[in-house]
């Protein structure tokens, strides 16, 4: 898709009033809805208990490029629904080790 067909449509988009529903791909953030919020406090809190960083978490879980979680965080992109199912078994499947003291 050529860049006028790609201004055109985003121009349809907000005449039809369908901004948050087509965006335009080019420089458009993403809101980070409720939704949003919850799965990267979900990976901050994971990412703390085994003691790595959300990038590194991402990198194992889906395998991630470095700058994706500051991304989604910034709501420039944000995953689809198949990479968050893929991230939440991974997460289930290596929980925390509980220390035996």
């Amino acid at each position: 898709m050529n860049v006028f067909a790609m201004a055109k449509f985003s121009f349809m988009a907000r005449v039809w009033g369908r901004d948050e529903k087509y965006p335009c791909p080019m420089g458009y953030q993403y809101p980070i809805t409720g939704a949003m919020e919850q799965l990267i406090a979900e990976i901050a809190a994971y990412a703390r208990s085994v003691n790595k960083t959300p990038q590194a978490v991402l990198r194992a879980a889906i395998g991630a490029g470095w700058r994706e979680w500051d991304s989604w965080k910034a709501g420039t992109s944000s995953p689809t629904m198949a990479r968050v199912d893929r991230l939440r078994d991974y997460m289930a499947e290596n929980p925390p080790q509980e220390d035996a003291a």
